[in-house]
């Protein structure tokens, strides 16, 4: 049984999910989840007339490298339940271009053939939605569209006939213009502009302008959304070569899928509504809600998202925990092969303080030999500088010698003449000599140089003879060298002795328990493994984000389950009479092997026909044109009954019988179609080459012929 009010419904999905109703609450309001909501009434769109002008651009057919410019104006009013665009039997008449305007308009999106879009200068489509007139103007310069929506008071009027003569006038204007310059002419002043200053005049209001094409369907969306009592549908959405079911986000759908059930472009798409099959399921949920559908949609999709989500945290901590499992077993491996180390070392035979004690003996064992041979450096370095400085002064001392000996000879010789310049020394330089002066250049003789020195006489130190002087310095080297000498071998001799001592304390500590250094490195080692081993087998890092999205998974799980419960009595229920009208109607409208027809759920349309179960798809195009008006049809008629149907009885059917084989087959899905139009509410505008076909059902105001050139327009 339906819920009676939200307090129901809040305290149906407590119980179901077992969480704390205020978190329940919480999440609810969170994802913007309400209750039950009342479905709006249905709202009736009708199109009262269309008008669309511009200025064809033609290749030249005497002179190829000519454009021919030719204006158009095409002004329609719908009087008839049914409006047939007919062209005597010629495709590329402009009765699909035309349809596709009129789509434009409604759909804010424009299907338009290229060279069609850049031939049109403007568009004007009145329309009446529920009791609201409502008018979407635009101009269309180098294909893109610029305009108004505006809701338009009862009593306004508009004269197209007037709209039309206007725009011709100024379309052969431009068409001038082209003409002179060979090639096309835009943003020339349209009378579209004059036509909305006019309307606004007489008290229309503007409830949204566009400046472009995406700006046009957002307004168009909008406000059609706004006006029909439509919602926008949150739904899941699997990204393009996911390989999770949860590999995808959120996506917002609204007019652009919607205004898919207003349009039957082609029978051959194989989905009962829409011209998406993989969307059928929406269309078919919007246009046959009930007060739960949206509540149950939005929920649907916002769940998605979570599990998805909650996925992904699992997916991590479940990384996070096998790469943890990884790191223990190359830890625990590390640990073992450093024990099996420790374990190698030579066990210790002393206590701790012993073997502190040799430990400390070995560290000043190792100082005293550093220090040691430190002065073995010193001494040495003394050493050497002294026997330099004895090998100097030994050397001076026989450089003095020899000059002495050489001098002492040079004074006991008697030359007879000079040296020089031969010239004789005579007897009185001789005795000139003898005198104390030299025979050759008459210089005084120092008697000491020649004769020598009285050694009993008295000198002092800077009297001494240079000889004596290197003497004494030589015997004041060789007495530091000595004594460095014997420094030198003092000092080896106490690093000799430093380093028995190092040795007899280094093979002490090894004879203990090897290298001590060795075995704490690899205790300090196994330490800090053992945390670490700890650390990650404790188990997996707390992850708070994961009970949260549990816990709001399962509100929303539990809340789909209570929508979807409720929501699936009225909605089998429609269902059911859906599937009887459009049996029915199938009949009708020429399906005559039809025996049953069964709307799904899931907007499968299977169907039993001379005893035989068929799907849809496997179905002729002219038998799934047939299924597709007539689900259209049963909508509106069950909608009025129930008050569940939406759809606004607007329909476009593009090249109707084009399928059919038999002309009396045709005749009947048109006249039928006529018939139950009127009779359940629906307009629909379609387009056919069959003009005699149409003629003999239709009435002539219900047709819509083509011009003296054969074109539409």
């Amino acid at each position: 049984m339906p819920m009676e009010n939200t307090m129901n419904w809040v305290d149906a999905v407590t119980d179901k999910s077992r969480v704390d109703r205020d978190k329940v609450e919480d999440v609810l309001s969170a994802y913007g989840i309400a209750g039950p909501r009342p479905v709006p009434s249905r709202r009736r769109l009708r199109v009262e007339a269309l008008h669309f002008a511009g200025v064809k651009n033609l290749q030249s057919s005497e002179d190829h490298a000519e454009r021919n410019f030719i204006p158009f104006s095409f002004t329609r009013l719908f009087e008839t339940p049914v409006t047939a665009l007919v062209s005597d039997g010629k495709n590329d008449a402009g009765k699909s271009s035309t349809l596709d305007i009129l789509a434009w308009g409604l759909r804010g999106r424009s299907d338009l053939r290229s060279d069609v879009k850049m031939w049109l200068r403007q568009v004007s489509l009145l329309l009446t939605i529920g009791d609201e007139r409502v008018l979407i103007a635009w101009r269309v310069d180098e294909g893109a569209a610029a305009g108004s929506i505006l809701t338009l008071p009862t009593k306004t009027t508009i004269n197209f006939d007037d709209v039309d003569t206007y725009a011709l006038d100024a379309m052969g204007t431009q068409a001038d213009a082209a003409d002179v310059i060979g090639e096309p002419v835009y943003k020339l002043d349209t009378p579209v502009d004059d036509l909305v200053e006019s309307i606004r005049a007489q008290g229309a209001y503007v409830v949204s302008t566009f400046e472009d094409d995406e700006q046009m369907e957002r307004a168009v969306g909008d406000f059609m959304l706004d006006r029909l009592g439509l919602e926008t549908l949150t739904q899941w959405r699997r990204n393009t070569r996911a390989t999770d079911a949860d590999d995808g986000s959120t996506a917002q759908h609204g007019w652009p899928l919607w205004s898919q059930a207003l349009v039957i472009a082609k029978p051959s798409i194989t989905s009962a509504i829409g011209e998406t099959p993989n969307q059928a399921v929406a269309v078919l949920n919007t246009f046959l809600a009930t007060e739960w559908s949206s509540t149950r949609n939005l929920i649907r999709a916002q769940k998605m998202s979570v599990d998805a989500e909650l996925a992904g945290v699992r997916r991590r901590i479940a990384r996070d925990a096998a790469a943890r499992d990884a790191s223990v077993a190359e830890l625990t491996a590390g640990r073992t092969n450093l024990q099996a180390k420790l374990d190698a070392l030579p066990p210790s035979r002393v206590t701790a303080d012993e073997a502190a004690q040799l430990v400390q003996k070995m560290t000043a064992s190792t100082q005293h030999v550093t220090s040691t041979q430190r002065r073995v450096a010193e001494a040495a370095l003394a050493y050497g500088t002294a026997s330099r400085a004895l090998e100097a002064a030994e050397h001076d001392l026989a450089a003095l010698r020899e000059a002495a000996v050489t001098k002492r000879f040079w004074h006991s010789l008697k030359p007879s003449c000079c040296p020089r310049c031969d010239t004789r020394v005579e007897q009185e330089q001789w005795e000139r000599e003898q005198a104390g002066a030299c025979s050759l250049c008459n210089s005084p003789i120092d008697e000491a140089d020649a004769e020598g020195v009285d050694p009993s006489a008295e000198v002092g130190e800077d009297d001494l003879d240079p000889l004596e002087l290197a003497q004494q310095r030589v015997d004041a080297c060789a007495v530091e060298a000595e004594t460095l000498s014997d420094a030198h071998d003092a000092a080896r001799e106490q690093a000799r002795r430093a380093e028995a001592t190092f040795t007899e304390a280094s093979a002490a500590l090894e004879a203990v328990h090897g290298d001590p250094e060795q075995r704490h490195a690899l205790e300090r080692q196994l330490a800090m493994l053992d945390g670490r081993i700890q650390e990650r087998a404790a188990g997996p890092v707390d992850a708070p984000e994961e009970s949260v999205l549990a816990s709001v998974a399962a509100v929303l799980a539990a809340a789909e389950t209570v929508a979807q419960t409720e929501a699936k009595h009225d909605f089998a229920t429609a269902l059911r009479s859906v599937s009887a009208q459009i049996t029915q109607l199938g009949k009708d409208l020429g399906f005559s092997s039809l025996e049953k027809a069964e709307i799904k759920g899931n907007a499968h349309l299977p169907v039993v026909r001379g005893g035989a179960r068929s799907n849809f798809g496997k179905l002729t195009d002219g038998e799934r044109l047939r299924l597709k008006i007539a689900l259209v049809i049963a909508l509106l008629d069950v909608g009025a009954e129930s008050g569940l149907g939406r759809h606004p009885g607007f329909l476009i059917v593009d090249s109707l019988a084009r399928e059919e084989l038999n002309e009396a087959n045709g005749r009947l899905l048109l006249r039928e179609l006529d018939r139950v139009a009127g009779a359940y509410g629906l307009q629909v505008v379609t387009g056919t080459t069959h003009t005699e076909l149409v003629d003999s059902v239709l009435p002539d105001k219900a047709v819509v012929r083509p011009q003296k050139s054969g074109f539409m327009w």
